[in-house]
């Protein structure tokens, strides 16, 4: 910024601009940075930053999973990326893994709409199968989760329930014809799981 060596040297500069935020000629005009220039340099940058941490955000999961391929058997991603993820998914079906599309929610079991909806949406993605966890609230959340996995669908289906009745559910849904059912080893990463040495035991007594 020139305006304090200008007005020692004695130099005047003639100046024409229109607009707030034209500040092209701020040098020669002042000292320091306007707060309107400030603030639109801040917004470029603060679109410069989102769009990398967005670019970030969407190569993390290829970079995590791609390496791995030729060992896994089965890819779980979530279903909102599975879009921007079909690379991913069509390595995977080289390397011989089938890919499941997740559908999580851990604050309540969604309208009947939102869940049909996630089973529709995955349908041209080129998954193998819907995974849909949701919590339940109540026994009737349970009961629409039952009659979801019971339906036919176009698309295979893996149904869920988290919560005090996740446990329950998990053995239920499976009578129903939940394609798959998840147990933990070692520590549960979600509420209402079966450790997987009890499921394995349970499931085939059903």
């Amino acid at each position: 910024y020139y305006k304090g060596l200008l007005d020692q040297l004695g130099i005047k500069a003639n100046i024409y601009r229109v607009g707030t935020y034209k500040s092209a000629v701020e040098p020669y005009m002042l000292s320091d940075q306007s707060p309107e220039s400030k603030q639109a340099i801040k917004a470029v940058y603060d679109e410069i930053w989102g769009q990398w941490k967005a670019d970030v955000a969407k190569a993390r999961p290829q970079a995590m999973i791609e390496p791995l391929l030729d060992l896994a058997a089965l890819v779980d991603i979530e279903l909102r990326t599975a879009a921007q993820m079909q690379s991913t998914i069509q390595k995977a079906h080289a390397a011989g893994a089938f890919v499941i599309g997740s559908f999580h929610d851990f604050q309540a079991t969604p309208a009947d709409e939102v869940l049909e909806g996630s089973i529709s949406f995955a349908q041209p993605l080129g998954l193998d199968s819907v995974k849909i966890a949701t919590f339940l609230n109540s026994q009737d959340d349970l009961v629409r989760l039952m009659k979801l996995a019971s339906a036919p669908h176009r698309q295979r289906i893996s149904v869920m329930g988290m919560g005090t009745w996740g446990r329950v559910s998990r053995l239920v849904l499976a009578k129903c014809g939940s394609l798959l059912n998840y147990g933990y080893i070692g520590t549960s990463n979600a509420p209402g799981q079966w450790p997987a040495s009890e499921l394995k035991q349970l499931l085939p007594q059903l």
